[in-house]
C-alpha cells in the first residue's frame, strides 16, 4: 500500500470515528449559523447567495436526509408516496426534498421556523468548501440552548439598565434646576477631597486647616460671601458636617459621590417612616 493510500484508510478510519452531529449539518442548521454570522441579512437575501454560490461550486454537495436516527443519501420516503393513486400530490406525504436545490430554495421566514429541513442537509466538509464559509463544529442548538439564551437576555437587561443609569448620570444638567445645584456641590466637594488628599499637606508641605479652624476662617470672611445676611446660609454644625464629610471622602470606601447621594436619600426616607 502506497503512503497516499494508507493517508486515504486513515481518513476514511477518522471519518468512521466521527458522529453524525459533526459530520453532517441539517439545512435548518446552516442557515440558523449563517444568520448569527450575518444577523442583517433576511433568510431570503442568504438563500439567493447560498443558491448562486452552490450552482457556481466545482463540487456540488449532495443532499442527505434525517431517517432511522442517522444520515443518508438515501431518500426516506420513495417518489410514488409523494402522489396518490391518481397521480396528484399528495396532501398526507411529509415534507420532502428530493435535492439539494429544492432544499435551499425552500429556506424562507416561515419555514426555519418549523422543523421542516432538520432532517435534510449536507457533509460539513462539502457545503462549507461550495459556499466558502466557516461554521461552528457544533449545533445551533448546542452553541445556545435555551438557558445560554435566558442568561444572555438577562445580562442585556442589566446592560441595558446600566446604560440607562449611565445615560442619566451624564445628562448635562439643566442650570439654575435642582440636579444643577447638586452637580454643582458634588464638583465643590470634589475639589475640597482633592486638595485634602495625601495627609492634608501642600505641596510646601504645610499642613492644611482642619475643619473646624476651615469654618472659622470662611467665617471671618462672611460679609464677603453674605454681606446682607451676615451669617452662614445654614447652621454652623451642618456647615462642620459638610467640610467633613468632604475632607474625609477619599479616606472612605465608597467615594463615588451618586452613589453617597442615593445613600443619604434612602436614610432619609428611613428616618421618616421610624419617626411616623
Amino acid at each position: 500500500m502506497s503512503f497516499d493510500d494508507s493517508i486515504q484508510q486513515l481518513r476514511k478510519e477518522q471519518l468512521a470515528h466521527q458522529s453524525d452531529a459533526e459530520l453532517f449539518i441539517s439545512v435548518k442548521s446552516l442557515f440558523e449559523q449563517l444568520k448569527q454570522l450575518y444577523a442583517d441579512q433576511s433568510y431570503n437575501a442568504l438563500c439567493l447567495l447560498a443558491l448562486k454560490k452552490y450552482r457556481s461550486a466545482k463540487v456540488q454537495p449532495s443532499l442527505h436526509w434525517f431517517s432511522d436516527g442517522r444520515w443518508s443519501d438515501i431518500p426516506p420516503v420513495a417518489f410514488f408516496q409523494l402522489l396518490d393513486k391518481h397521480g396528484a400530490p399528495n396532501i398526507g406525504a411529509p415534507d420532502y426534498y428530493p435535492n439539494a436545490e429544492a432544499a435551499l430554495r425552500a429556506v424562507r421566514d416561515d419555514v426555519m421556523n418549523t422543523n421542516k429541513l432538520a432532517d435534510c442537509g449536507f457533509l460539513r466538509t462539502e457545503i462549507t468548501a461550495a459556499l466558502g464559509i466557516t461554521l461552528d463544529t457544533a449545533r445551533p442548538e448546542e452553541l445556545a440552548s435555551e438557558q445560554d439564551s435566558s442568561d444572555i437576555k438577562a445580562e442585556n437587561l442589566v446592560l441595558k439598565e446600566k446604560i440607562e443609569a449611565l445615560e442619566k448620570r451624564l445628562a448635562a444638567p439643566i442650570e439654575k434646576a435642582e440636579t444643577y445645584a447638586a452637580k454643582r456641590e458634588e464638583f465643590l466637594i470634589a475639589v475640597i477631597a482633592s486638595l485634602y488628599d495625601k495627609n492634608r499637606l501642600t505641596s510646601s508641605k504645610d499642613l492644611l486647616p482642619k475643619a473646624p479652624e476651615l469654618l472659622r476662617l470662611v467665617e471671618s470672611k462672611l460679609p464677603l460671601f453674605w454681606p446682607a445676611e451676615g451669617c452662614f446660609p445654614m447652621s454652623e454644625e451642618q456647615c462642620l458636617k459638610n467640610l467633613r464629610e468632604a475632607i474625609s471622602l477619599l479616606e472612605r470606601d465608597v467615594t463615588d459621590l451618586h452613589q453617597l447621594r442615593i445613600e443619604k436619600r434612602q436614610m432619609q426616607k428611613t428616618r421618616k417612616i421610624k419617626s411616623s
